[in-house]
């Protein structure tokens, strides 16, 4: 059996918990930027709100109703969503995160008999350490677990529900739509109703065969999970093969050095994440374009990459490369909107246990004596650098290309023009020293 734990309105659930006046009032999220709607408490659903709606076409609505409105809080919403998936595994013997909200859990070893009130237990518990709401969908597959999942959110009192192979699933089958099972899409879902299966019921009735000539083997493997024959396993997680990061503007952007300053501040992130999965990238890809929407300015958009001679996780070089690569692709009188970089060629920083050092496969042209002590120096450098951030907060060290801060707190900070609008953001309650909730 497998289980799939879903925090209920994850991002409007983060910000009640340091908020509970938020607690029965309607709430909505943004994305970047402040433009759409992303999330929405129940309240807000109830006002006819829908997901992903630009801000200001229900503007006036949010305001005649007092909706509670968010910018988007990722590093207080990736810190909640740590604490919920670590207090998880203190119950299950093996998990896989899904998303930052979701995460599959194995139920081996549990009693069967008892599966609704160990799992109603582990949603109270869950509650009780982080505040955050969460609904749990048991079955003897991922697919009949996620299904289940959706009826414990929407129809059951206790955010439990357990999916067996019986006369219920037949009944429920048959009266959800096909894109209401996960991994159906609306494609899918029409070339299925062109033979004729419009039900999930039909689905799981059908020729796997054709569904895999029809669709693919996902499609087959959908079918035999609904049979209740699992097909997929949990996942163990993976190194990611390349590192993304890259945000549109608040303001458009036409000065070459507000774009070093954004450019370097994302290949910052993009180095810490890749020192996280202890990695080396080979090369990287830089890009920039203009707003494709603004009829009225030119556009223009490109992008330019280049491999290093060695994998290498050092943020100072990764910054220098890719100022280059932005010197050849940047051109005047453009206005940007959005600028990014992408980390190439990961590979595994392998370390050499009875050495204690990191194994690098040397380029023959460019073989140097320094080259090991070079790399431990830079390998003690970026540890330094990435402890004192962690420790103390996110730039407490950074890079002078990232753009000179003020520290003083009786000088007011002014944003950057290339920050993102962030005009409902709510503090970072977890991260920040200074954004620590206080009681009085």
């Amino acid at each position: 059996m497998y289980g799939l734990v879903d925090c209920n309105n994850f991002y409007v659930s983060c910000e009640r918990v340091f908020n509970p006046l938020l607690k029965g009032q309607p709430v909505v999220v943004l994305s970047n930027n402040d433009g759409c709607i992303i999330a929405r408490s129940n309240e807000a659903k109830a006002l006819g709100i829908p997901m992903g709606a630009p801000l200001h076409l229900y503007k006036k609505l949010i305001d005649q109703k007092n909706v509670f409105t968010y910018s988007s809080n990722y590093t207080l919403y990736g810190d909640m969503s740590a604490r919920v998936m670590d207090s998880l595994n203190y119950f299950v013997p093996d998990m896989e995160i899904y998303s930052i909200d979701e995460a599959f859990i194995s139920l081996k070893g549990f009693n069967l008999n008892s599966l609704v009130e160990e799992m109603s237990d582990i949603r109270k518990l869950i509650y009780q350490w982080t505040g955050i709401p969460t609904s749990i969908g048991v079955g003897p597959t991922k697919t009949l677990a996620k299904l289940a999942n959706k009826i414990a959110k929407k129809y059951t009192s206790n955010g439990v529900y357990i999916v067996t192979i019986s006369d219920q699933l037949t009944q429920i089958l048959d009266d959800m739509k096909l894109e209401d099972i996960w991994g159906i899409s609306k494609g899918w879902g029409a070339r299925l109703r062109s033979i004729g299966i419009n039900t999930p019921l039909q689905l799981q009735q059908s020729d796997p065969c054709q569904i895999r000539k029809l669709i693919s083997v996902v499609g087959e493997r959908i079918v035999y999970e609904l049979r209740g024959n699992s097909c997929l396993q949990l996942e163990e997680v993976v190194n990611k093969k390349t590192i993304t990061v890259s945000r549109s503007f608040g303001n458009m952007i036409d000065d070459k050095d507000d774009l070093k300053k954004a450019l370097a501040n994302h290949v910052v992130r993009a180095a810490e994440k890749l020192r996280y999965q202890d990695s080396l990238c080979s090369g990287i890809h830089i890009f920039i374009n203009t707003n494709r929407y603004r009829k009225q300015d030119l556009q223009y958009s490109n992008g330019a990459m280049i491999n290093f001679d060695e994998p290498i996780d050092n943020t100072v070089e990764i910054i220098n490369e890719s100022f280059k690569l932005l010197e050849n692709i940047y051109r005047s009188n453009y206005n940007y909107k959005k600028i990014g970089v992408v980390l190439l060629g990961l590979k595994q920083n392998k370390k050499n246990v009875i050495e204690n050092t990191y194994i690098i496969q040397s380029n023959l042209f460019t073989l140097n004596q320094n080259l090991s002590n070079n790399s431990k120096k830079s390998d003690v450098c970026m540890k330094l650098f990435d402890d004192i951030n962690s420790r103390m907060g996110k730039k407490t060290l950074f890079y002078g290309s990232q753009g000179m801060q003020k520290r003083s707190k009786k000088i007011k900070q002014k944003a950057d023009k290339w920050s993102m609008r962030s005009c409902y953001k709510s503090p970072s309650y977890t991260t920040k020293w200074n954004d620590v909730l206080k009681v009085y």
